[in-house]
Formats: structure tokens, C-alpha cells, sequence
């Protein structure tokens, strides 16, 4: 017997962590290379990640002052913002173990001055 499909929205199960997160980056950084540099960040943790993807990349000069403050962003930066989909395919991330991974990749790739910790 067939069932009818769902008209609704997916939905996200407890084992999956995601994030859009806004960086600082060199004006020069390659989009396509940041899936890359995010599992390097992760080093072990890496395995977790299931998504890497760039929403929007804007030159911090066509940013608000209050954007540039907030990135610690300087001249010839970008602002990139990135969704950032975890799943841990062998047990639930607790919202620590998230935000650490989470931190963890901020660390690495945010170039500006300021920060914004998860955790």
C-alpha cells in the first residue's frame, strides 16, 4: 500500500548541528576552497561535516559601519556568509560538542579583528 508523500517541510533530526556563521576574510580567499579549510579546522572532527556552503560573499567596503565593527573587518576584506551543517553519523552532538566544533572553525577562518564565540 502506498503512502502519500509529505507536502511539508523536512525535518532536522537531534543529530544535526548547523550554523550560518559571518566571517572577516582576505579579499583574495577562494570560495571554493573553504569547504577544505573548514574540515582542516576540524582536524578529527571533520567527518561531522555534511555541508559547506557560501550564502553570500560581500566586500566589507558595501558593509554598514556597524557590520565592519562587529567583523573587526579592514579594508580589502570580504565579509562570507557561510552555513555550516554538522552530523555526526554515529551519535547525537550535544549543543557543547556543536558549538566547540562550531568555534573551532570560526577560529580558523575569521581574519577580522573582533570575534563572536559560540560557547
Amino acid at each position: 500500500m502506498r503512502q502519500p508523500v509529505s507536502k511539508g517541510p523536512p525535518q532536522v533530526d537531534s543529530a544535526r548541528a548547523g550554523w550560518v556563521i559571518s566571517f572577516a576574510v582576505a579579499g583574495d580567499d577562494d570560495k571554493e576552497t573553504l569547504g577544505d579549510r573548514v574540515r582542516d579546522a576540524l582536524g578529527a572532527g571533520a567527518s561531522c561535516v555534511e555541508e559547506v556552503r557560501v550564502l553570500s560573499a560581500t566586500p566589507c567596503e558595501q558593509l554598514r559601519a556597524a557590520a565592519v565593527g562587529r567583523l573587526g573587518a579592514k579594508a580589502g576584506q570580504k565579509n562570507l556568509l557561510v552555513r555550516v551543517v554538522l552530523r555526526d553519523l554515529d551519535k547525537t552532538l550535544t549543543s557543547q560538542a556543536a558549538n566547540a566544533l562550531r568555534d573551532q572553525v570560526y577560529r580558523a577562518l575569521h581574519q577580522g579583528t573582533e570575534h563572536q564565540w559560540a560557547g
